[in-house]
Parts: C-alpha cells; sequence; structure tokens
C-alpha cells in the first residue's frame, strides 16, 4: 500500500490537471497591469506562478524568470527555474528541459545552481529507474553502486543524490512477503540523504528533504520511527514557511504539507486516537480547501489515508469501504500503468480486515481474487530479484575489474616513477654536465675579458704616460714662457735709463705673466682635488647675476680689449640658481678668459635665463673669436687639449669646468646652432631635485 502512494505521488505533477483559483488569479492578473516597481511586478509574477497549475504555470514562470534576468534577481531567477524545469523534466520534454538547464548553470550561483541542477538531473534519473525496465535502467543502477562503492571523492550532494536514486529505484516493487526487508533498504537510502543533508542550509537543500522526508514515513519498519519523521517533514515545512522569501508567497503548493497531515493521521497506534483524528480532520480540511494541491488527485488521496486512519483506529466496516473505494479507483482510472500489484496490497489489507469482523465468506471471495493476482505480483518481485542479482554481479565484476586495473594502475605507475626517475637523473647529469660546460665558457669569456681589461689598462697606462710626459713638457714650457717675461722684463724694470711709462708698462706685464701662472697652478690643484674626491659639490641657491657681475668686471680690469663690446644680459627678477658659488665663479672665469683669448673685435656676452618649468638655468658665453671646427666641439673638454696651439694656456681649462658642472648637476657644452664665433652653455639647477 505504501509503494501505491508513492507512484501516485510520482505520477502527481504528470497526471493531475488542477483547477484554478480563478476570483484570486484574476485579482492578481488585474494587480500585475498595475504594479509600478520592480519588486512588485516579481512578486505579483511569483504568486501568478504558484497559484496557477501546468501550463499556465510554466508561462508565468517564464515571464517571471525573464524579468528576473532583467532585474539581476538571484533568488527569482531560481524560483522561476525551479518550477519550469520541474514542469519539463516530470513531463519528459528533453529539449526544454536540456536548454533551461543550461541557463540555471549559467544564470544561478553557487549553491543555488549546484543543489537545483543536481537535483532535476537526479529526477531524470529516478523517471529512468522508476518507471522503465531494461538495459538503460540497469546500467544506470549499475553505475550509481559502483560509483557509491568505490569513488572515495564524492561530494555530499553526489552521496545525497546517488543515494536518492537508488532508494527511488527500490520503492518501485511490491515483495508479498518480504516488505519489511525492502521498507528496510527504501529507508536506510533516505536516512543517508537526511544524514548528508543536516550541516546543509535548508534554502539549498529543501528540494532533497522533501520526498525523503515523505518517503521515510512511508517506509520505516519502526511505526515509531515513521511518526517521528512525519513530525519533522511537518516542522521543516513550517520552518521553511517563515524564511522572509516564503512569507511573500502565500500560494504556493501545499502538497507535502497535505501528504504530512496524511501520514500524521495514521499516527493512532503512537499519539492516540485524539491526536491522530486531530491531524485526519486537518488533512480533510486541507484537502477539501486546495484540491488542486493533492498529488494525485484530492479523491484517491482522501480514500488512501481514511482507509488507513480507519484501520489504524479499529474501525473496520469504514476502512473497507475505502478499500473497496482505492481498488475502484485504481482499476477504473484509465491509467497507462499496470496497478495490480498495488491493488494485491490493498485486497491484503481488506482481507485481514474481513477476517477480524468475522465475515469469513466476504473474506474468502477477497483472497480468491487476491491470490489470482499475488501470482503475477510474485512472478513480478521474482523478476525484480533477478534483476538485482544481474545488477550486484555485474557491480562485482566491474568493482573487481577496477581492483585489478588499480593494481595493474599502481604497477605502471611505480614503473613511470621508475623511469621518471632515470630521466630526472639524467636530465640532471645533463643540466650539471651544461652547467660545467657554461661556467668553463664564463670563466673563458672571463679570461679574455681580463686580457681585453689588462690591454687597454697597458693601452691606457701608456697614453697616461704619453699624456703625463705631454703635460710635463707643455707645463714646463707653458711655465718657462711667463718666467722668462717676468725675469727679462724685471731686469728692464732695474735698469735707471728707462721712462716711468716703459717702468708701468713693463710692471704690467710682470703682473699678467704672474696672475697665468697662478691660475695655471690653480687649475692643477683643483683637477687634483676633483679626481681625488668623487662626491658632489655643496649646492645653496646663489645670486647668478652678481657673480656675473664680478667675473666680468675682473676680466675687463685685467684683460680688457679696446675693440671688444663686454656685456651681461639676464632677468634680474629671476637670477637665482642651485649651484656652488665659488666653483660656479671659477667656471665663468676660465669661459670669460677664453672667450677673451680668441676674440679680437665685436662682443662677449654673458647671459643667463632661468626655465622654471623644465627647473634649469642656462648660462652661455658667447664671442665672435675664430670659433672651433664641429668635430672638436667635444674634443676640447679633454685633458692638455688647445685649439691652437701657438695660443698661451694649459689646456685645462675646458676640462676642469665640464668636472666642476658635472659635480654641480650641471652639463656644459659648445652650441652647434652658433656659427658667428663660440658660444659654451652652461646648464646648472634653479631648485634641488
Amino acid at each position: 500500500m505504501k509503494r501505491c502512494l508513492i507512484l501516485i505521488y510520482m505520477l502527481g505533477n504528470i497526471l493531475f490537471a488542477a483547477a484554478d483559483n480563478t476570483a484570486t488569479k484574476e485579482a492578481l492578473s488585474v494587480a500585475l497591469k498595475s504594479v509600478s516597481s520592480p519588486e512588485e511586478k516579481l512578486e505579483t509574477l511569483t504568486n501568478l506562478m504558484d497559484i496557477s497549475r501546468q501550463e499556465k504555470q510554466v508561462d508565468y514562470a517564464k515571464q517571471l524568470y525573464k524579468e528576473a534576468l532583467a532585474n539581476d534577481n538571484d533568488y527569482y531567477k531560481e524560483a522561476a527555474l525551479t518550477e519550469i524545469l520541474r514542469f519539463y523534466v516530470n513531463n519528459d520534454i528533453k529539449d526544454s528541459t536540456n536548454v533551461y538547464m543550461e541557463e540555471a548553470k549559467r544564470e544561478l550561483k553557487g549553491k543555488a545552481r549546484d543543489f537545483l541542477v543536481t537535483y532535476m538531473q537526479t529526477i531524470i534519473d529516478v523517471r529512468v529507474v522508476f518507471y522503465t525496465e531494461g538495459e538503460d535502467r540497469k546500467k544506470l543502477i549499475e553505475q550509481y553502486r559502483l560509483k557509491l562503492e568505490t569513488d572515495k571523492k564524492l561530494s555530499p550532494l553526489e552521496k545525497m543524490s546517488i543515494n536518492y536514486v537508488l532508494g527511488m529505484a527500490y520503492s518501485n516493487r511490491v515483495e508479498p512477503g518480504n516488505e519489511e526487508k525492502l521498507q528496510k533498504m527504501v529507508s536506510e537510502r533516505f536516512k543517508e540523504v537526511i544524514a548528508l543533508s543536516e550541516t546543509i542550509p535548508l534554502q539549498y537543500s529543501y528540494l532533497f528533504r522533501l520526498n525523503s522526508f515523505y518517503i521515510l514515513t512511508l517506509y520505516s519498519v519502526d511505526t515509531s520511527d515513521q511518526i517521528k519523521n512525519a513530525i519533522r517533514y511537518l516542522d521543516m515545512q513550517k520552518e521553511y514557511a517563515e524564511t522572509k522569501e516564503m512569507k511573500k508567497r502565500p500560494y504556493v503548493t501545499k502538497r507535502h504539507l497535505l501528504n504530512a497531515y496524511s501520514s500524521l493521521a495514521l499516527s493512532a497506534q503512537t499519539l492516540g486516537k485524539d491526536i491522530a483524528t486531530s491531524y485526519y480532520r486537518h488533512f480533510m480540511e486541507l484537502n477539501s480547501k486546495y484540491p488542486e494541491d493533492a498529488a494525485f488527485s484530492p479523491e484517491y488521496e482522501r480514500y488512501y489515508t481514511s482507509l488507513n486512519f480507519y484501520r489504524l483506529i479499529n474501525e473496520y466496516p469504514k476502512s473497507i469501504r475505502y478499500c473497496d473505494s482505492v481498488i475502484h479507483y485504481f482499476r477504473n482510472s484509465g491509467l497507462k500503468v499496470d496497478l495490480s500489484e498495488h491493488v494485491v496490497s490493498t485486497l491484503k489489507d481488506k482481507i485481514d480486515m474481513l477476517d477480524s469482523l468475522h465475515l469469513y465468506k466476504d473474506a474468502f471471495y477477497a483472497h480468491k481474487e487476491y491470490a489470482a493476482l499475488l501470482d503475477s505480483a510474485r512472478l513480478k518481485s521474482i523478476n525484480d530479484k533477478l534483476e538485482d542479482l544481474e545488477i550486484k554481479k555485474r557491480v562485482d565484476e566491474l568493482v573487481i575489474e577496477k581492483k585489478a586495473l588499480e593494481v595493474d594502475l599502481q604497477k605502471s605507475r611505480s614503473q613511470l616513477y621508475m623511469f621518471l626517475a632515470l630521466f630526472i637523473l639524467a636530465i640532471s647529469f645533463a643540466v650539471f654536465v651544461a652547467f660545467r660546460l657554461w661556467k668553463i665558457n664564463a670563466l673563458y669569456k672571463k679570461l679574455q675579458e681580463s686580457n681585453r681589461l689588462v690591454i687597454l689598462a697597458s693601452e691606457k697606462a701608456q697614453e697616461s704616460e704619453k699624456m703625463k710626459n705631454a703635460f710635463i713638457k707643455n707645463m714646463c714650457h707653458e711655465v718657462r714662457t711667463p718666467l722668462n717675461a717676468i725675469n727679462g722684463f724685471a731686469d728692464l724694470i732695474t735698469t735707471e735709463d728707462i721712462t716711468p711709462e716703459e717702468k708701468q708698462e713693463f710692471s704690467k706685464i710682470i703682473f699678467e705673466n704672474c696672475n697665468h701662472i697662478t691660475s695655471m697652478m690653480n687649475s692643477v690643484l683643483e683637477i687634483a682635488q676633483l679626481d681625488s674626491n668623487k662626491e658632489d659639490l655643496p649646492l645653496s641657491p646663489v645670486n647668478i647675476h652678481l657673480l656675473c657681475s664680478c667675473e666680468m668686471e675682473q676680466l675687463k680690469r685685467l684683460n680688457s680689449k679696446p675693440d671688444i663690446d663686454y656685456q651681461i644680459e639676464g632677468d634680474r627678477n629671476k637670477d637665482i640658481a642651485f649651484t656652488n658659488s665659488s666653483h660656479f665663479s671659477l667656471i665663468l672665469a676660465h669661459l670669460l678668459n677664453n672667450a677673451n683669448k680668441f676674440t679680437e673685435r665685436g662682443s662677449i656676452v654673458l647671459a643667463y635665463k632661468a626655465e622654471e618649468e623644465q627647473n634649469r638655468m642656462i648660462v652661455s658665453i658667447t664671442d665672435t673669436g675664430c670659433g672651433i671646427s664641429p668635430d672638436k666641439r667635444e674634443w676640447i673638454f679633454e685633458r692638455f687639449t688647445k685649439a691652437d696651439d701657438f695660443v698661451p694656456g694649459s689646456g685645462l681649462g675646458l676640462y676642469l669646468c665640464r668636472q666642476i658642472a658635472e659635480r654641480m648637476k650641471g652639463h656644459i657644452y659648445v652650441d652647434p646652432d652658433y656659427t658667428t664665433g663660440l658660444r659654451i652653455t652652461l646648464i646648472i639647477p634653479i631648485k634641488p631635485e
């Protein structure tokens, strides 16, 4: 009898077309047209979906899904997809099922996606093991049993799905005389589903727990366990109905609520007749109020629940009448399903009650009918057992085969590890050899580089020696020339036959040559100091115009030429730079003297210009002298270089200027765009970097 109700429940979504609650639906339809906010529209569509049945329910579910997508609302996406998939799966419409399964995988997230997709796939598999016979059914059961026995990495959700399918596979049986063993097999599977779902939030595990509790109310071997499961079944639904989301859905199906009260109506032997009667009356009220929510039909559920309620409170005459109603319903319902096995179980209950009432004649006729149907039921039971044995044999063979493959795989792995170790050893040796070769090659290159550096050092030493010799010769010449002039004119001054004018002129020549020697020695000392200390010079804000004026006046006082116009150009409002005042003056002195030395007529212009955006002060000394060829613009900044060997000088001035400029975070160069004479440009910062 229990199996009969399970079958009816599983067929319910397919065969029963419920009556619409017309007035409520019309009111909701009118409300849908007037809603203003997206949230209200989603709620109204959800209520229309919940109150409708079959194709109309799917139509509203699709509208709800479209609206939920537009508003990116995950809860309503899940609610709509649940009803759409439930309809297509239960009606075995495979193409539409596949389309919306992909929608669920794409649009839902996390556990909501995983549980809905897995549950719907589970129901698809249940349809195979519940409604079909043959190889497809056997293969699916074999696959799941083998997976459960051998795969140690199954997730709780996967285990729930497999136990659910295997439990449903055995619930679709009637085995006269062996009911208790069958009940135990089924209940163990669904107890495992419940145990696995205990740690998972109800909002995700609800679909699995609903049917699992319901089946446990029918298949638990112990009556008290049945009632405990029925109470948990009812409490779980009440808890779920109190969630924020479900409070907004008053029209959701009462199918499982009817099932829970139907099961609790059979609790007379455990909870007492009064409590059982209270649950029975509650069931009858719900059955009358929500006939459209019956799993199969309100008539059948009323017949079945009444039959068992009156049987358990020992009102056998009423129960026998409901037995006849159930048997008549099975035989005249027009179902395309063989229900003879369920008629057998109902007849068995009827015979027992007739015997209890001592209605032996009626019991005899019922037993004749029972015996005729029992043979076919037992034949079906034998066939089921043979199928079980075949499946078990096949699963055992597959387990043995898998273990043999695992042993072979282990051997293959051992061999693979050995070959891998040898391969790694070979690679390591090759890497070692390559590393040694690379190191030898590196050492060889290093040796070559060392040899090259030695050669360069030797060449540099030779060059330095040459430069030193040249420097000594040059210095001797440069020092001897002014010394000779000093000696010669000093002797002339001591003579008595020279005029005062000549004596003044000779004194001036002696002073200039002394000043030349002093300047040359200062340059040599400054270069030596810069070479010995590589640090930058200390810098501070300096008034550029003041230093330029001092150096220009010094030049005019000592070495002015009558045909040269000496000028200073610059904005006195922007004449502060970040430099070293003494060394900056030294650069100006060398550059001005250099310009004066090679210019006979025209002008010498000392100019400065501040470029604040680039943080630089541009200082230039421009003359109208002989200039310099392009190929010597960098050469003249080297040591001991002279543009004109016949002009006095040590060849250290411009070299010293560049060294100082770099130590002051500046730069000095010959302006290539100026061709009338020579323009040397010095760039220094205005502010600290």
